[in-house]
């Protein structure tokens, strides 16, 4: 049997009630009652015969931009300053340290660790940087034209983003931290909050100008990131509308490569692409934390096995025993 259950709080709640038998991601803000400092299963957790396992599960998060809206879309100097811009206003340390309570690390290009494309000795993180973020944005005109406070366009038309967001407890908090971030630097922005499947509908259509969002691979090849990027995938899995000519016609000669370190090179340039041109933000690689009740037979983490259920049994003397026992 297999549980929605969409809020944090209530999977929380069920698991601690032996209502379910594995918590396949720990709910962030229930981090500080599973774990101590040091990331390790509280004793009284560990005294009940729960198992705890964490892994940097091959997953990268990111805030998209869509290329073809005319006020963050584009390719021009200007447009891809006000990205790179924003990148740099928003704070990502303080979203893994207090939104992610730690349990994560910057995500330096699309493509995570553990799989074939990433590159170890690139950066393409945008650190936070008030003071770096204005400075492009001044440069290229996007000021205060009407002594309001907020920047508009170049051509004097108000600026302000526009960005999707989902509508739990969660959510809100990051919103509130971009809102925080982006106004610091003199960037207005609008939220619509609506459910997943809304945003995913109104964003393959391009009707989103910015959202938030995450993927974790399957497999260790790194097309299932770079693809998210290639311009044959736009309105569907491109949700950025992303269409460069260099980056498409690299992504379909590494897709007729085999594994080898030349096709290693396409994918890395690739990544270094997206760092120049910016349709994405980056923000994580997120730590995933998993519980696991003593009844459950045959568990075994596996970080590109999303749904390793049909491998399990449970045992049913043990899930009827008094806890602790």
């Amino acid at each position: 049997e297999i549980s929605i259950i969409e809020e944090g709080q209530a999977r929380w709640l069920a698991f601690m009630n032996r209502e379910i038998d594995f918590l396949d991601i720990l709910p962030i803000d229930f981090t500080e009652q599973a774990l101590d400092k040091d990331g390790k299963l509280l004793p009284a957790l560990a005294a009940r015969g729960i198992v705890h396992d964490v892994l940097l599960r091959p997953n990268t998060w990111w805030f998209y931009f869509n290329m073809e809206d005319p006020v963050v879309g584009g390719y021009t100097p200007d447009k891809v300053a006000l990205r790179r811009a924003i990148g740099m206003a928003y704070n990502v340390d303080e979203e893994i340290r207090v939104l992610r309570a730690g349990q994560g690390a910057p995500a330096t290009q699309p493509v995570p660790p553990n799989v074939t494309g990433y590159n170890p000795k690139f950066d393409g993180h945008a650190k936070f940087d008030p003071a770096a973020a204005r400075a492009p944005l001044d440069k290229f005109g996007y000021v205060d034209r009407h002594k309001d406070g907020w920047r508009d366009l170049p051509d004097g038309k108000p600026l302000v983003l526009k960005i999707g967001s989902g509508t739990s407890a969660l959510d809100r908090q990051y919103n509130e931290l971009w809102q925080r971030s982006l106004n610091a630097v003199g960037l207005r922005c609008e939220f619509t909050n609506q459910k997943f499947a809304d945003n995913l509908k109104v964003a393959r259509l391009g009707q989103l100008q910015m959202w938030f969002l995450g993927n974790i691979s399957t497999t260790t090849e790194g097309f299932g990131f770079l693809g998210l990027l290639y311009g044959g995938h736009a309105g569907f899995s491109n949700l950025a509308r992303f269409r460069l000519p260099e980056f498409d016609k690299l992504y379909e000669e590494a897709r007729a490569m085999p594994d080898g370190p030349a096709r290693t090179k396409i994918l890395q340039r690739m990544s270094e692409l997206v760092t120049a041109y910016a349709p994405w933000n980056l923000h994580a690689y997120r730590y995933e934390n998993v519980l696991v009740q003593p009844w459950l037979v045959g568990y075994k983490y596996n970080a590109f096995d999303r749904h390793p259920w049909r491998y399990y049994d449970v045992d049913p003397k043990l899930r009827k025993a008094p806890a602790g026992k």
